[in-house]
């Protein structure tokens, strides 16, 4: 489930020289947003972060703005939805996927929510089926296309469904396998074998020099293993992107992932990874005695699994480079994201007013709701988990501003 720390993110925000200082802040948990202003000038979220979670458990749904003051009481909460700031984004149609044979589409109507696993992401299950999946609900073009079009392999988990919305059928998402288990990040208590740091670099060599792909977030949060096979397998491609392409960084290269990763599987000290992608000297680490921790367990010895990725990454180094992915053996290619259609804007400059066609990938709900538009509600209630907890505070009915019914 989500924690408190992963449940807010402010995408933007107006600061005014001496204050007021208004934050919008997404709730991952209820998907949903809400204003927080605040009267003094704030040049950090974290106050509105702070504030806001005494309140957002028990906030009605149709509150889009609270005020508050320094210490957080409430002066006010409005559901005037000229305050509502949540934005609705462009959804390309499903045919412009060029989904391959075998990908399945699903509606997002016939999904049953069985957790929330973090920002975006929750583990479902469909009607008359037993296994659940991971669902990402955040529109990750380059990801969907990528992990769709990858070849089953025993470790990489796999690619589910394709999930469209149920007003147009257009896409909203994809769901992959669930491996229950826990990241090794999260589950530390394995004994790590090396087989799995055979399988780890074997898995990202074929996705460099075959696919022409860099995973570019190798790490042990984005690393399960299947326990029925024994096997290590890599998930998460949020961040990958064809080498040489758009998207792609070689600060953030898999041989130096694969490094890091197993620097930290051993020592528990992950300090040379909290600092920028490009300040990561990863020669340092491999100069460096690796003192295994004390909790750790290996089913070789350390000195056996250091020769092991160090025979690996020399040969890499060594070896055939690749610059761009079409120098790969069979390199993924998938279509580009499409641009939105053309809307027309009006605009005033000197007393005249003029329209322009552009391309508007982001559009106001309040504003297509005025114009009778159909919106995707993915608003929901908050987890129980989070209702119950202790510091939640009610908002008191007078408290909320309402828009007037007079005309």
């Amino acid at each position: 489930m989500l924690d408190h720390g992963d449940r807010f993110f402010a995408p933007s925000g107006a600061i005014d020289p001496g204050g007021p200082s208004t934050w919008h802040v997404i709730d991952w948990d209820q998907r949903r947003l809400v204003s927080v202003v605040m009267d003094e000038e704030l040049d950090s979220e974290d106050p509105a972060f702070e504030h806001l979670l005494k309140y957002i458990d028990h906030l009605p749904p149709d509150v889009y703005s609270i005020h508050v003051t320094s210490d957080g009481e409430l002066i006010s909460a409005s559901a005037d939805p000229k305050d509502d700031e949540t934005q609705c984004a462009f959804r390309p149609p499903v045919e412009s996927l060029q989904i391959p044979d075998g990908i399945e589409i699903i509606s997002r109507q016939d999904l049953e929510e069985l957790d929330r696993l973090g920002p975006h992401v929750d583990m479902v299950v469909r009607p008359r089926s037993a296994e659940p999946t991971k669902r990402r609900y955040d529109m990750v073009w380059h990801e969907m296309s990528l992990w769709m079009r990858l070849p089953k392999h025993p470790n990489i988990v796999p690619f589910g469904s394709v999930v469209v919305d149920e007003i147009e059928g257009r896409l909203v998402g994809f769901t992959s396998v669930f491996i229950p288990g826990d990241t090794l990040d999260e589950n530390k208590t394995r004994c790590f074998k090396l087989k799995w740091l055979h399988q780890l670099m074997a898995v990202v060599d074929e996705l460099n020099l075959k696919y022409g792909v860099a995973h570019q977030d190798v790490a042990p949060r984005n690393l399960v293993i299947d326990e029925a096979s024994d096997s290590l397998m890599i998930f998460d491609f949020n961040f990958s992107a064809r080498i040489g392409r758009a998207g792609y960084c070689e600060a953030r290269n898999d041989v130096k992932g694969v490094i890091f990763t197993m620097y930290e599987i051993i020592t528990r000290n992950d300090r040379h990874r909290r600092v920028h992608h490009k300040e990561q000297d990863v020669s340092v680490i491999e100069a460096e005695e690796w003192v295994k921790h004390p909790d750790v367990l290996l089913d070789h010895p350390v000195s056996e699994f250091r020769a092991v990725l160090a025979a690996w990454s020399e040969k890499r180094r060594a070896g055939t480079q690749i610059t761009k992915n079409t120098e790969a053996t069979d390199p993924l290619e998938w279509p580009p994201l499409p641009d939105p259609p053309l809307t027309e804007m009006k605009y005033q400059n000197s007393g005249h007013e003029y329209t322009r066609m552009i391309k508007i990938c982001w559009w106001r709900r309040n504003e297509l709701l005025e114009k009778g538009q159909a919106v995707l509600n993915w608003q929901r209630s908050p987890s129980k988990e989070f209702q119950d907890w202790p510091l939640g505070r009610k908002i008191p009915q007078d408290k909320i501003k309402r828009p007037s019914t007079e005309k």
